[in-house]
């Protein structure tokens, strides 16, 4: 704001008011929200009043009032109109099935720096719904942060539970460099296990029900300069990340919760040939009375390893006979422990194509270890053993959207385990 300074301070009155600078905003709008008028004395009470009503308004980065003989002049600096809106897309993959997806994002909003973005995906076992608000000043000048809403819902057919979650985390970001950045977050989670398969695992039919957690946590980021477009850039790039959250501030949990990721891509020659890798480590364990639920722990396979079927690498209660047929029942229970490697060898088999990708991939990953103080309903099959795949993909980015599948050639499984060998997804905005 900027207020005005007479040489004679005496109220004056005026024939015109003049607005300057004024792009979304009438000339009418923006006098009668000032509340200056003509023909009426005017002095600096009033100015700095209509200083005041027009930048409370949110819409004016400076405000300026002033004379020109007989004319009073309003200039005002617009902020910025925010940009963006919705998006629609309808998606497919091999975990979730037909997906429809809305997305917003919406810049400046409520002025510069600020952003408002989420996504809604509705799919036959899956629902999710992402919000999340960040400004360049959320706490105070310099300093920015947000807060971020979700609220998820699956129902996968091959899970034995239901489970849902809502939660709600204001956060804070802090520069720790020109590569390197923290998040410093609060949680606050209220989730779901329900619709729990009455043959299922003891241990999973004990921690059926709701339970509300409150925590704090933290993020690491660290790394090169992002790829502006992975399929073509010939240079290298990485990044590093760690998580880490513990809940216990009231609420019914006390968990530790830690994750590292790491990702990679080198060039190994000029016309395309690169290899990209990621690797996850990650680890949950409970730090006073409670321990892990299923909600907590971590399965792999879809897209997570390459070659099973989501969320069936884990540890499992197999208990031999249970089903009413006499068969048996196998309960995925997840492990509070889990690590996985998945690397890709880009071969351009198309290089004319400059948006079409071609690769070779091995995965390979282990989930272990389940602390619960239920016994099995049968044997608990909890050991590190490592799975691993390998196949072929191609990822095909069109006007339309982007396409991805592989094929599995061959998996190193353990018994129970699950197999697919095709896997696809495939994203279209319109």
């Amino acid at each position: 704001m900027a207020y005005p300074v007479f040489a004679n301070p005496q109220p004056r009155t005026f024939a015109d008011i003049d607005v300057r600078g004024n792009q979304r905003f009438r000339d009418g709008d923006v006098i009668a929200t000032s509340g200056l008028r003509t023909g009426r004395p005017i002095g600096e009470p009033e100015i700095i009043d209509a200083v005041e009503a027009l930048d409370f308004t949110g819409e004016f980065r400076e405000v300026r009032i002033f004379s020109q003989g007989t004319t009073l002049v309003i200039e005002v600096d617009e902020t910025p109109a925010y940009s963006g809106g919705l998006t629609f897309a309808l998606g497919y993959d091999s975990d979730a099935g037909v997906v429809g997806i809305v997305g917003l994002n919406l810049d400046d909003p409520f002025g510069p720096g600020t952003v408002i973005g989420g996504d809604l995906n509705v799919a036959e076992e899956a629902q999710t719904l992402s919000l999340a608000y960040t400004s360049d000043n959320f706490w105070r000048d310099g300093l920015s942060g947000g807060v971020r809403l979700n609220v998820e819902n699956f129902n996968y057919d091959n899970d034995a539970f239901d489970y849902r979650i809502a939660k709600i985390s204001p956060y804070m970001n802090l520069a720790l460099g020109p590569r390197a950045g923290a998040e410093l977050r609060y949680t606050f989670a209220v989730d779901e296990i329900s619709d729990v398969d009455g043959a299922a695992s003891a241990i999973l039919q004990d921690e059926a029900g709701n339970r509300t957690s409150s925590g704090v946590g933290f993020s690491v980021i660290t790394g090169s300069e992002p790829l502006t477009d992975a399929t073509v850039a010939p240079r290298a790039a990485w990044s590093l990340r760690f998580d880490q959250d513990f809940t216990g501030l009231g609420g019914d949990t006390e968990i530790s919760r830690s994750m590292l990721s790491f990702y990679g891509r080198a060039p190994i020659t000029d016309n395309g040939w690169a290899v990209r890798t990621r690797v996850e480590l990650g680890r949950v364990a409970g730090t006073g009375d409670d321990a892990p639920t299923a909600t907590d722990r971590f399965f792999l396979g879809g897209a997570a390893l390459r070659g099973f079927e989501r969320g069936t690498i884990s540890p499992r209660d197999v208990c031999v006979g249970c089903a009413a047929d006499g068969g048996d029942v196998i309960t995925n229970l997840g492990g509070n422990q889990y690590a996985v490697a998945r690397t890709d060898l880009l071969v351009p088999l198309f290089p004319s194509r400059p948006g079409l990708e071609t690769f070779v991939f091995g995965d390979v990953g282990s989930v272990w270890s389940v602390e619960s103080g239920v016994a099995p309903s049968g044997v608990l099959e909890d050991h590190q053993d490592w799975r691993s795949s390998y196949g072929v993909g191609a990822a095909f980015r069109t006007p339309l959207g982007i396409f991805e599948s592989y094929y599995a050639v061959d998996t190193n499984g353990e018994r129970f385990d699950e197999t697919q060998k095709w896997g696809l997804t495939f994203r279209a905005e319109f």
